[in-house]
């Protein structure tokens, strides 16, 4: 993230030349960093090589020598000033931005710890929607929920027919699908999808068929009759269960990590024919190993197309994943009330839907997208305003840091 320019720079003890590529800065009050010359090179702040207003890099690759051997390296008004012998050319780079971005050992790991998850095991965060409405710093505490912990819930929504637009649209525009932009779930004949019969769901999130399926789901309870019975909403952090496979079943883990699952949607319903097929891995990591994504919906898969050997492994792993699934610590299971609106991260949680009955009433929810970069961009810009320093977590959308 971008660092806090109007903060005072931050101290250096020392400059140092360490080899003809590479400098070494010791701060006051850190680890030393090493930076290398093409890297400092190629991200040169100056006017020449940055644009001013947008950030965005002006030189191209081959402007660039592809070798730099250091010439000096000094400290000059909060600045990093350093000359190769291969050009005439003082690369400026602010401390502020240095200390940021450096990639030393010691950097890496501690910012891959802040993007670590937080589980949660006990009840939902909730928020009144009014306050929400009326309070940015309770808007900031209910986007930080979702942020998190993946799952949060907003109370006293009016029940209006497409109001969860206009409550999605305070984070992000909403995220269009085959679904249309608002999806009602309420039982009915000649289904596209079983979530609107009264039958139970399995855990899954929605979508895996997309390249990019939705982020952030939001379900709005516009209508609940006293006469249904059951429908209790059941969300487990599948985070936490990947990271469980990782300790204690390793091999399931890595077979997961290679095997593509294939996800479809498959109908023809006349108006809005569907042929969504796409094939994936169930888990994905960074370098660190860490979880960045997790892909899941029995619901949804297709015939498993992968060389015969994979395919009793396969199944040994999704097996066990499974059964971890339903004995999760992290599960949490909520019977939304009419007029709340439960907002979470698809691409984290898992969701089912226990089995209800309407007894002759209406049970009406009606459901959005948002986009999960669309999410990530507004809850770390929340945190740039306040100058937390803070870092958006391991949210999901398969980012490498």
């Amino acid at each position: 993230m971008p660092p806090a320019e109007d903060q005072p720079a931050p101290l250096v003890d020392s400059i140092t030349v360490i080899s003809d590529t590479t400098v070494e800065v010791k701060w006051h009050d850190h680890s030393p960093s090493r930076f290398h010359t093409f890297w400092l090179r190629y991200h040169c702040h100056c006017p020449d090589c940055k644009e001013v207003h947008s950030g965005m890099r002006r030189i191209h690759p081959d402007d660039v020598p592809k070798k730099l051997t250091l010439k000096t390296a000094e400290i000059n008004d909060g600045f990093l000033v350093v000359v190769c012998h291969e050009e005439v050319h003082s690369i400026r780079q602010s401390l502020h931005w240095l200390k940021t971005f450096s990639y030393s050992k010691e950097d890496l790991k501690s910012r891959a710890l802040e993007r670590n998850v937080v589980y949660k095991t006990d009840d939902i965060a909730s928020f009144e929607f009014d306050k929400i409405c009326q309070s940015e710093d309770i808007y900031f505490e209910w986007l930080q929920a979702m942020d998190k912990y993946g799952l949060a819930l907003i109370k006293n929504v009016p029940c209006e027919d497409g109001k969860v637009v206009e409550v999605g649209e305070m984070v992000a525009p909403v995220y269009e699908t085959l679904y249309g932009k608002v999806f009602n779930v309420v039982s009915k004949a000649k289904v596209t999808n079983i979530a609107y019969l009264e039958v139970p769901l399995e855990f899954h999130q929605d979508l895996p068929y997309y390249e990019s399926p939705p982020g952030l789901q939001f379900l709005h309870c516009i209508r609940l009759d006293p006469s249904v019975e059951g429908g209790a909403n059941v969300f487990v952090d599948v985070f936490h269960v990947a990271e469980q496979l990782q300790r204690e079943y390793p091999k399931y883990f890595e077979t997961l990590l290679k095997v593509p699952a294939t996800f479809q949607k498959i109908h023809d319903d006349g108006k809005r024919p569907s042929h969504f097929v796409y094939q994936r891995p169930h888990i994905t990591v960074n370098a660190q190993g860490k979880v960045t994504g997790v892909f899941w919906n029995a619901q949804a898969e297709g015939p498993l197309q992968v060389p015969e050997e994979m395919v009793e492994p396969y199944y040994e792993a999704y097996f066990k994943f499974a059964a971890l699934m339903e004995k999760s610590p992290s599960r949490i299971v909520y019977r939304m009330q009419q007029g709340e609106c439960v907002t979470f991260n698809n691409r984290r949680m898992v969701h089912s839907r226990q089995a209800f009955k309407l007894n002759g009433g209406v049970r009406q929810l009606q459901g959005i997208y948002i986009n999960v970069d669309d999410f990530k961009n507004a809850i770390q810009t929340q945190y740039l305003k306040r100058k937390s320093g803070q870092l958006v977590k391991r949210i999901g959308n398969q980012c490498y840091c």
